[in-house]
């Protein structure tokens, strides 16, 4: 067997155990917990209005005129913010998806807060140019969101991915 036949062998053992199901539902609840809780902290903390995260996110599709008035509520910004939020959030599901197949459940836990903090620079810093707008919140509440979305997306898509794979006929 040739090298080269031994890392394809490989990397289609590792990739077959990825669960891209698992990684989108794995999205959808780390996005549904990281959305409670930073606009839950933000609310009570920096007593900012629950729209105002929303309105941020929706400005992302929409533009920075969906970013007025801050503090109402608009149904148009709402239902763009919480695709928009459940897309990027599915997105990187898929990305950790790719680093976590090999490892084991706490590892991966903690592998998940540090790329949620990868995600809190990513998108507060690198895509600053693009929607400065995020940058008033940057801090604690966003840092500590962040890293919980990493570690909630990891467990949510170990245990899904789990039980897929529990249930896979043709497992030795």
């Amino acid at each position: 067997m040739s090298p080269h036949h031994s890392y394809r062998q490989t990397y289609w053992q590792v990739h077959a155990l990825i669960g891209w199901g698992a990684a989108l539902w794995a999205g959808v609840i780390a996005g549904i917990v990281f959305a409670m809780l930073n606009i839950g902290l933000g609310w009570v903390v920096r007593g900012e209005s629950p729209w105002t995260p929303l309105r941020n996110v929706a400005a992302i599709a929409l533009g920075p005129d969906a970013l007025a008035p801050a503090t109402t509520f608009d149904a148009r910004v709402v239902l763009v913010a919480i695709v928009v939020h459940l897309v990027l959030s599915m997105l990187y599901a898929i990305f950790l998806a790719l680093l976590l197949p090999t490892t084991d459940r706490p590892f991966s836990i903690l592998v998940g807060g540090f790329y949620g903090l990868a995600l809190y620079y990513i998108n507060f810093y690198g895509f600053d140019a693009f929607s400065p707008w995020f940058a008033v919140e940057r801090g604690w509440v966003s840092i500590a969101s962040h890293f919980v979305f990493g570690a909630v997306l990891a467990f949510a898509y170990l245990a899904i991915n789990a039980r897929k794979l529990r249930r896979s006929p043709g497992r030795d």
